[in-house]
């Protein structure tokens, strides 16, 4: 397979490395969970693969090459803020759920499709729910406020959508609907 050259197009790097940003941050972040600066760890991941374009062979799996040079970004990042006091996942926890993501690269996807489709059945206030948890750096306390309601109301909301979200993947991948 090709190597990656000046003469290949940077955009088909830039859109492989666009098309795969929310599963290389979803990846940072089950190593790293509840680390407010998953953010910077995917952005030092990129970076890096940016200065490693020239290496990647087209056609090969991206998001698995992606994958592996995040994973030394979390490990990286790990021994700083380990330093800082920040508790993180045992260095085997870590290795084991990085296998287990790898073996799953194929029905991962599948997955993710199934996971959007279903986040398009929930109720808009359900899916800016999950979307302010998830996807923002805004904490649950800090939104409960703004919504002038208790943290531990939108806690017991998102277990049920997690759980409705879970039941609709699980439902023949896209399910017949969700109701949390």
């Amino acid at each position: 397979m090709p190597l990656m050259t000046e003469e290949s197009s940077d955009r088909e790097f830039i859109g492989l490395l666009t098309q795969h940003q929310m599963a290389v941050l979803a990846y940072i972040r089950s190593l790293m969970p509840g680390y407010p600066g998953a953010q910077d760890v995917l952005q030092q991941t990129n970076l890096k693969l940016w200065e490693r374009k020239s290496g990647f062979e087209v056609g090969t799996n991206f998001k698995a090459w992606a994958f592996a040079v995040a994973r030394y970004e979390v490990l990286n990042q790990r021994k700083k803020i380990s330093k800082d006091g920040w508790m993180v996942l045992g260095e085997h926890v870590a290795e084991l759920i990085a296998e287990d993501l790898g073996e799953e690269t194929g029905s991962h996807d599948e997955m993710m499709q199934a996971l959007e489709c279903c986040l398009e059945k929930l109720p808009a206030h359900d899916r800016e729910l999950v979307q302010m948890r998830y996807a923002s750096d805004q904490g649950l306390d800090e939104y409960a406020r703004m919504l002038k309601r208790s943290a531990g109301t939108l806690k017991t909301r998102l277990f049920r959508i997690r759980a409705a979200l879970r039941r609709c993947i699980e439902d023949g991948i896209g399910g017949e609907g969700v109701s949390a």
